[in-house]
């Protein structure tokens, strides 16, 4: 069963037709063209969609069995998972999907959030780093992962593995919104790492704090920006200016 037959399978069994069923996140018609297997839908739109019908995103990937959608929606569902501190899902998500490296992933994130990054074993880390390894270019799905796995490296092997990403990605308008959200998710938690490290690299904090200017101003990365102009300028001692960077990011909290 694919994706759109699925889709179509939910919708039919809620009653609902293409227009009540999507709530605007997409126009009907695209919908019609997933269903029937013409067009592709994305991970945030299809988890948007179950999620204004109160249905399990779980429930849902759990349907599939041996065939196992796209990638991207059980990263998303997890990142999302992630930012709610519900470990619970995660397990849930860690369960419902059989690869591997998202199941690793997974479990370091949920080693994160229980503050015993310390237990997660040097043989789980060389199994994600072993990922890297094998792979022969930068794509979505190893941005995710690195965007989540950047406290096993040490500072050596996070600058090379970093400088690859930036050497990947420059020319900006052909990637989608997902690709520079995690872009810019990687390059600020670089950019915290390095302002916290004793001896302060100030070349990388600048080449960090400039790729991340360089990024599309897009919605999906206001959060990254403004918190990595935020981190310069406190690094820069500048703390009239912090100030009003505070004011900004409570005033689009409030937004």
């Amino acid at each position: 069963m694919t994706i759109g037959e699925k889709i179509k399978e939910v919708r039919l069994s809620l009653g609902l037709n293409r227009k009540e069923f999507v709530h605007e996140i997409i126009d009907e018609s695209y919908l019609a063209s997933i269903e029937k297997g013409k067009s592709e839908i994305r991970a945030i739109d299809l988890i948007a969609i179950l999620q204004q019908n109160n249905l399990s995103v779980i429930s849902f990937l759990s349907g599939f069995g041996n065939t196992q959608p796209s990638l991207s929606i059980y990263e998303d569902e997890a990142s999302n998972a992630f930012f709610a501190h519900d470990i619970q899902k995660l397990n849930q998500i860690s369960n419902a999907c059989s690869n591997e490296v998202i199941k690793d992933v997974i479990q370091l994130m949920i080693a994160k959030l229980n503050k015993q990054l310390s237990s997660f074993s040097n043989h789980e880390k060389e199994k994600i780093k072993k990922i890297f390894w094998q792979m022969e270019k930068w794509d979505s799905d190893s941005l995710w992962i690195m965007s989540n796995v950047m406290e096993i490296y040490n500072f050596d092997e996070l600058e090379g593995m970093v400088h690859s990403v930036w050497h990947s990605f420059n020319s900006f308008s052909k990637y989608k919104d997902r690709d520079i959200k995690l872009l810019a998710t990687i390059t600020f938690n670089y950019l915290q790492i390095c302002l916290t490290q004793v001896k302060k690299n100030q070349s990388e904090i600048e080449k960090a704090g400039a790729f991340l200017a360089q990024l599309p101003s897009i919605p999906a990365i206001a959060y990254e920006k403004i918190k990595g102009e935020y981190a310069l300028i406190l690094n820069q001692s500048d703390y009239k200016n912090a100030e009003e960077v505070i004011k900004v990011l409570h005033k689009s909290k409030k937004q």
